[in-house]
């Protein structure tokens, strides 16, 4: 029996006076307009990047009972998706197909797991880049680095916190019927934006580096 569909706005606080507005839902109809939006601003952009994340069903499972996707963020500026798929009313052939497609890249954090995840889900995602293989703060002598130290190192200070006071016992709860509690829909939400946030912003520097390589400036005063 199909789950009944809904569909839920809010605006969330990122940083600073930077808000994101959220769109949470289970219904395809709803995902589906959102991604024909989202192409509509990325096809208008030079850089076409979309920040992706995946929260599971469970904390671990067993061959016969391997994890699952419950929910599925993606981000593009600061407009950002919280599709609670466990739940789903029906199957969105338009999120295969944004997904597999190359005509954007997706940018997720330590990716291995949610690309597995989401091929149980028969979502397949091909252009997907990995920001821990691509930059860590050099300053931090943490072994493993995690979004929250790359996003506080990149984007705000206030990352470094993005993620305190939420473990395990929270992350069992993704796959419980919704709706998810305001804690948990403000985490998935802020995972995808500083995902997005922190590739666009390496992208830029990246670019921006290989400019000045490619176009060396020549000695010259202030331009003011």
């Amino acid at each position: 029996m199909a789950n009944p569909p809904f569909s839920d706005e809010y605006t969330l606080p990122c940083h600073g006076t930077t808000t994101m507005k959220v769109l949470y839902t289970n219904a395809a109809s709803s995902v589906e307009e959102w991604i024909t939006n989202a192409e509509a601003s990325l096809d208008s952009s030079a850089r076409k990047i979309v920040g992706l994340d995946v929260e599971y069903d469970k904390l671990s499972g067993t061959y016969f009972n391997p994890k699952k996707a419950a929910v599925i963020q993606l981000c593009v500026g600061t407009d950002v998706l919280v599709y609670h798929i466990c739940h789903a009313d029906e199957r969105s052939e338009k999120l295969y197909e944004f997904l597999h497609g190359y005509r954007y890249t997706f940018a997720g954090f330590c990716v291995a797991e949610d690309r597995t995840i989401l091929s149980r889900s028969k979502y397949y995602v091909h252009n997907l880049k990995d920001i821990q293989a691509i930059w860590r703060d050099p300053d931090n002598k943490k072994r493993l680095q995690g979004l929250k130290d790359v996003a506080g190192a990149i984007i705000d200070p206030i990352y470094f916190e993005m993620k305190d006071g939420f473990g395990r016992r929270e992350h069992r709860m993704w796959a419980d019927p919704p709706p998810l509690p305001p804690k948990h829909l403000e985490y998935a939400a802020r995972d995808a934006y500083a995902t997005y946030e922190v590739f666009r912003r390496l992208d830029v520097f990246e670019r921006g580096f290989f400019s000045l390589f490619k176009h060396p400036e020549k000695k010259r005063g202030r331009d003011w």
